[in-house]
């Protein structure tokens, strides 16, 4: 079951103003940009980003900003009775934190953003598997945003793909890095390696976003990889990433993403899914780990080693 709105041009019956979620190949590349506070948010959103992403740069990859500020910063956004698609992060906890992750989760839903970035860091697979199934059954847009300074591991990846096929979740998935100082993704990841994700990630559907110290000239390899979206925070700030935000470096990438153009031949298409609301028989809170079909038990074969 879909989530009304969250994913079809709307935010809980009010329209924003980005529209349905696009992809390359299907649209231009979309933009995700990092922010840590209001001045921030309303910044980027003006500027036309397609995706304000609320975060505290300061506190790790995904750090998560205090659910206080949180909604008061998603409340002004909407005030105005339109908003670009908001998206915020739940931290950088570990896998086996089910449950807090799951708690931080919903309550970062409840705040208003239309998609909530969950980090699915390194460490056993049957850890992050456990997890990928716990966040599948929630009332909630959730992305894995899976962290992949060493790599992607093909049984975590493979699960998150089944259970999206399985459940409808899962709207998106990222890739990012938790090591900012040490390169990009692209400079860190093979070429092969991210463009076989991208392909596998929409091919089932779902939007795939890619992120990590990525940099504005990097914009055309990354259409070329095939993502529907990439995100920025480093490079939009003229020092550190936990610093200010640069309107002259924020400029400076959307003029890039100007001049990437639209590829030719080809169409603007609308994710198809969203995240799962509750079914009427089942409390989701009690539905930890669902029974998978036999392709989903299958691909997270991997998982339980």
């Amino acid at each position: 079951m879909s989530v009304p709105g969250r994913l079809q041009g709307e935010h809980l019956g009010a329209p924003y103003a980005g529209g349905p979620m696009t992809a390359p190949g299907r649209a231009a590349l979309q933009l995700l940009v990092s922010v840590r506070d209001l001045a921030e948010a309303r910044a980027v959103a003006a500027a036309g980003i397609d995706f304000v992403d609320l975060k505290d740069p300061s506190d790790g990859a995904l750090g998560a900003l205090p659910l206080p500020l949180l909604g008061a910063i998603v409340q002004a956004l909407r005030a105005g009775g339109t908003a670009p698609r908001l998206s915020a992060t739940t931290g950088d906890l570990p896998p086996e934190a089910r449950e807090a992750v799951r708690t931080r989760a919903l309550a970062t839903a409840a705040a208003g953003v239309d998609l909530v970035k969950v980090g699915i860091g390194p460490g056993p697979a049957a850890a992050a598997c456990a997890l990928l199934d716990r966040l599948a059954v929630l009332p909630a847009a959730i992305v894995p945003v899976l962290i992949a300074d060493a790599g992607i591991d093909p049984a975590v990846s493979a699960h998150a793909l089944a259970l999206r096929r399985h459940h409808g979740c899962f709207p998106a998935l990222m890739l990012d890095t938790a090591g900012k100082g040490r390169g990009s993704l692209l400079q860190r990841r093979p070429t092969a390696e991210l463009r076989d994700w991208v392909a596998a990630v929409r091919a089932s559907g779902a939007l795939a976003g890619l992120a990590g110290a990525l940099r504005a000239d990097e914009l055309p390899a990354l259409r070329a990889l095939g993502a529907d979206y990439a995100g920025f925070r480093s490079a939009v700030c003229a020092g550190d990433r936990a610093g200010a935000l640069d309107p002259a470096r924020l400029a400076a990438l959307l003029a890039a993403r100007s001049a990437l153009g639209t590829a030719p031949g080809t169409a603007t298409a609308t994710a198809t899914a969203a995240s799962p609301s509750p079914s009427p028989d089942r409390d989701p809170e009690a539905v930890a780990n669902p029974a998978p079909d036999p392709a989903t038990a299958a691909r997270a074969a991997g998982c339980a080693a």
